[in-house]
């Protein structure tokens, strides 16, 4: 945490720094360098509130891929990056490698311990789930879509 904090304010960037530190933020060097899908989301903190966040789909390229229409192309690192905001990406984010990503499925409002509704969880190959709440449901859809490609699973699966 210290070394976050550390780096913001040796940070040259003319962006209003976040007063929120995110538990274990890095810079973002070295994190993909296409975004394949961006939003603002909520994230359950551990006592339960949802914060606003901006979570991002980000990809490096394989040598020689380019991104051409109506082609997948192969990349060869994809991460999931939740910051505080789009804005504050560059100083701190959380930047998960998609090989520690497991699933993506929705959760009833019953089950979020808020009853909140729109949300979906990334599971990951520990154990540990993320839960995210869209603003509606063919948001979460979209978002869960959007991992689901990432990971390769097939809805039919």
């Amino acid at each position: 945490k210290r070394i976050a904090v550390r780096q913001m304010e040796e940070s040259q960037s003319t962006a209003a720094a976040s007063t929120t530190i995110l538990e274990g933020a890095t810079p973002m060097g070295g994190v993909g360098d296409i975004t394949l899908y961006e939003g603002i989301v909520r994230k359950q903190s551990g006592d339960l509130a949802w914060k606003r966040r901006y979570l991002c789909i980000r990809g490096a390229l394989e040598e020689g891929e380019r991104l051409d229409a109506g082609r997948i192309p192969r990349f060869k690192s994809l991460d999931l990056v939740l910051a505080v905001s789009k804005e504050t990406m560059r100083q701190q984010c959380i930047a998960t490698p998609f090989a520690e990503l497991e699933d993506v499925f929705p959760v009833p409002s019953k089950y979020t311990g808020s009853n909140a509704r729109h949300v979906f969880a990334v599971a990951f190959k520990t154990g540990k789930r993320l839960l995210f709440q869209a603003r509606g449901d063919p948001e979460r859809d979209e978002w869960m879509q959007k991992f689901q490609e990432a990971l390769g699973i097939d809805d039919d699966e």
